[in-house]
């Protein structure tokens, strides 16, 4: 599995010595996040991996970025762009296509001189998220709506 950025960057899922998963997200404004990367072993998928890691993601993203913050107010969006089947994976997790122009720069135009974007069919999606509880801090606190 290959790793966008550097290692720490990254948020990982290992068996034994072998990295099965991880995620790169990054803070783009004070309400919104994307998630860069994720992925998930082919060998290891099927098993609920990716929906646990996504879901963890979604709840506080700014706890999986580098220098991230927490949101201004109790809501927030988390953008991507699928690849290939992924978009019917990221839709059961509450995401829904939009508009590339839609994701902050450079997530906007990254697709457009791709030569492989007619092989990978990406789709920009986007999940609005809010918090709830009243400890926000505390790790088990946020909630996709």
């Amino acid at each position: 599995m290959d790793l966008a950025g550097e290692i720490e960057e990254h948020v990982v899922i290992s068996k034994g010595d072998a990295i099965i998963g991880g995620a790169m997200m990054t803070q783009t404004d004070q309400d919104e996040f994307h998630l860069i990367v994720f992925a998930i072993s082919e060998h290891e998928r099927t098993h609920g991996l990716g929906r646990l890691l996504l879901g963890k993601l979604l709840q506080q993203p700014w706890n999986f970025c580098l220098n991230g913050s927490m949101p201004g107010g109790s809501r927030y969006r988390v953008t991507t762009v699928a690849k290939g089947k992924s978009a019917g994976f990221y839709g059961k997790l509450g995401f829904v296509p939009c508009d590339f122009s839609g994701l902050a720069a450079p997530f906007a135009g990254q697709c457009g001189d791709c030569p492989e974007a007619a092989d990978c069919h990406p789709v920009a999606m986007s999940c609005s998220c809010s918090i709830t509880g009243a400890d926000t801090k505390s790790a088990t606190d946020g909630g996709v709506s």
